[in-house]
């Protein structure tokens, strides 16, 4: 008489497809997100080589002579970041050279921006209501009056 299969025979094989199953939907979804990621990082690094008018630069004295202050603070990517008004995006951009990545941040209308780096402070007045682009590179930013600024990321 031949034995019959029952369930406590194949659930061991129910049990290793759905597993296989499973491991082939997590890596799938993985690479999607990764591919995503790498479009993302393509179109951000079109930021690093933003050209445009730069920001006004002020000295310590100046900026401590005005009455407004840049009071809205953030650490990003261990430089410090303090502006007046508006919205922040930063990102961290590949500069194409191998391993290297630059922060850039890309402000709503600062008014007031301070930079402060290993390298010291550095102070910029793009003035009220401009999308500002600032990028760090070898501790030293550069300031950009810029109109890239999308608000949908802050």
């Amino acid at each position: 008489m031949a034995k019959k299969k029952g369930l406590a025979r194949s659930f061991p094989l129910m049990l290793g497809a759905a597993v296989v199953i499973g491991a082939v939907a997590v890596g799938v979804t993985g690479y999607q997100k990764r591919a995503q990621a790498l479009v993302a990082g393509a179109e951000a690094a079109k930021l690093a080589q933003i050209d445009g008018p730069p920001c006004q630069t002020l000295t310590g004295e100046e900026y401590v002579a005005r009455g407004s202050k840049a009071n809205k603070t953030f650490v990003f990517d261990e430089i410090r970041f303090d502006r007046r008004y508006g919205h922040v995006d930063c990102n961290s951009v590949s500069t194409g050279q191998g391993l290297g990545y630059v922060p850039v941040c890309q402000f709503s209308g600062p008014s007031l921006l301070v930079v402060t780096t290993p390298k010291g402070s550095f102070y910029f007045a793009p003035g009220a209501g401009k999308p500002t682009t600032v990028i760090t590179e070898d501790g030293t930013p550069r300031c950009i009056v810029d109109g890239n600024f999308r608000p949908e990321l802050s």
